[in-house]
């Protein structure tokens, strides 16, 4: 059969209806795609409210209004919507990083921008600021944390080695620059912790620049020694 050029044109555009569909969720994966973010959310608020430690399923499904049954199609227990959790808040933190670091000219620039972006996340979203801190915690006592939650702070250290890089004497040292990405970690994460309890979030940024400027002055002058 010979085809003509509007058969020819309306196939076309039948394939690509199909195609198209097929691209689009259909209702069943909206539907578990918006039930997995409705226990994220929920776990997020009860881990920053009681803690890792304290938080129980039954209490992340209460403020998601949703069974257990349905906790358990989405995670294998608690640890594994803990590691989920960490994931996503890790790449928030990494995409306000990048935005606030732009394009630094120099180490002091690239850590300036690296301290604004932490300012920031934590300014905007505390409850993941904290799920962050504690994670941490949970890798360093060991408490025997089954899912993989390692890779993400290894994601964000790279980050950090990345940013610092091109600014640092050649050859560069790998274990001294992970040790100054440990130290930015440090730093943030224990002013940031201490200024949660104390201080109301539009003094933080004035509270913090004196500390601030000691420590990039200090990290700058150790880094850039060859």
């Amino acid at each position: 059969m010979v085809l003509t050029r509007w058969s020819d044109a309306t196939i076309k555009s039948s394939v690509n209806d199909v195609v198209a569909k097929a691209d689009i969720p259909n209702r069943t994966q909206r539907r578990v795609s918006k039930t997995r973010t409705r226990l994220l959310k929920a776990a997020l608020s009860v881990f920053a409210e009681v803690g890792t430690d304290a938080a129980t399923i039954e209490m992340i499904t209460q403020r998601a209004d949703l069974g257990k049954g349905t906790f358990y199609r989405h995670f294998a227990d608690k640890n594994e919507i803990i590691g989920a959790l960490i994931e996503q808040c890790v790449g928030d933190l990494l995409e306000v990083i990048s935005r606030t670091v732009g394009e630094p000219h120099s180490l002091r620039e690239a850590l300036d921008g690296l301290l604004n972006g932490h300012v920031e996340f934590f300014l905007s979203r505390q409850e993941e600021y904290i799920l962050l801190f504690q994670g941490r915690m949970l890798l360093k006592l060991d408490r025997g944390v089954t899912c993989d939650i390692e890779r993400p702070y290894e994601d964000y250290l790279h980050c950090v080695e990345e940013l610092v890089w091109p600014f640092l004497p050649k050859p560069v040292d790998e274990v001294k620059i992970r040790r100054l990405a440990c130290a930015v970690t440090g730093f943030v994460s224990g002013f940031l912790s201490f200024a949660m309890i104390t201080m109301k979030p539009e003094t933080v940024r004035e509270s913090m620049q004196p500390m601030r400027d000691a420590f990039l002055g200090g990290v700058v002058s150790f880094m850039e020694q060859p």
